[in-house]
């Protein structure tokens, strides 16, 4: 199910070094992009901040220190020792289901999961192989993507919980989205229903996750030029926006707009 939906994090600054790609079709059905984080000599901290996607973060330092991060509700913080280098593959909104066979809800509790615990071996062993033998960013994603394709599957999603996200992600710009029973029924599913479907497949209860796509548009929003009046459309009044954004990312909208989301301890 592929969405016009593109999640950000903050910036990095300073000598730390980031870059992101994004795959080409039709791997990018179930893959957002590929980024890679360098982190120098210290000890840092990396805010991570929620955006409804699962990823699979690999230390390129140490293969078999390879996880899977679930989606989350509130900020993250990554404790890094440098010098360091990090790969992640950021999948789409169910984009991990195929490569993932166990249900999102049964491991989101846990937090993170060592990737060879639900993702089959061969598939961790190519991954490693590319991981190994490729210098260069660019050189790694592009491997990556051929690599994965083959064993990259369609998953099938329940129609009732794709029309949900569908409507979620039509109606961000609003200040509210239905989410009760009579707004469940033309999903085909109840209100005590819907929290089921989603949180067994995408991590999070409704409420939550239509939070987050919410937050992800503002941030985007934030980084262009009508930054200053993004909240308008999407939240009461500025109080509101203020406070739902920190309960998000831990910090103001205008700390986070200044910030490295990378810094040194």
């Amino acid at each position: 199910m592929l969405l016009d939906y593109n999640p950000t994090q903050g910036k990095v600054a300073g000598d730390c070094d980031y870059q992101t790609s994004v795959p080409l079709s039709p791997l990018n059905r179930w893959v957002q992009s590929y980024w890679q984080l360098t982190v120098p000599k210290g000890q840092f901290q990396y805010r991570s901040v929620p955006d409804n996607c699962v990823d699979w973060i690999i230390n390129l330092d140490c293969f078999e220190d390879n996880f899977l991060i679930p989606p989350f509700l509130s900020s993250t913080l990554f404790q890094l020792d440098g010098p360091a280098s990090f790969f992640g593959i950021r999948f789409r909104i169910l984009g991990h289901k195929g490569l993932i066979a166990a249900p999102l809800g049964e491991w989101v509790e846990i937090g993170s999961v060592q990737a060879q615990e639900l993702i089959p071996k061969d598939i961790v062993y190519s991954v490693f192989e590319v991981i190994n033998h490729t210098k260069y960013f660019d050189q790694r994603c592009n491997r990556l993507s051929v690599a994965l394709l083959p064993s990259i599957k369609f998953a099938k999603v329940d129609p009732r919980l794709a029309r949900y996200i569908r409507y979620c992600h039509a109606s961000v710009s609003s200040s509210t989205i239905e989410l009760f029973d009579s707004k469940s029924a033309e999903f085909g599913v109840s209100e005590r229903q819907l929290r089921r479907l989603a949180k067994q497949h995408i991590g999070l209860v409704p409420k939550d996750f239509a939070r987050v796509l919410k937050f992800q548009h503002v941030l985007k929003a934030m980084n262009a030029s009508q930054h200053n009046k993004a909240y308008l459309d999407h939240y009461y009044d500025q109080p509101h926006f203020i406070r739902e954004f920190k309960r998000l990312s831990g910090v103001t909208p205008a700390q986070f707009k200044k910030m490295s989301v990378l810094y040194n301890l």
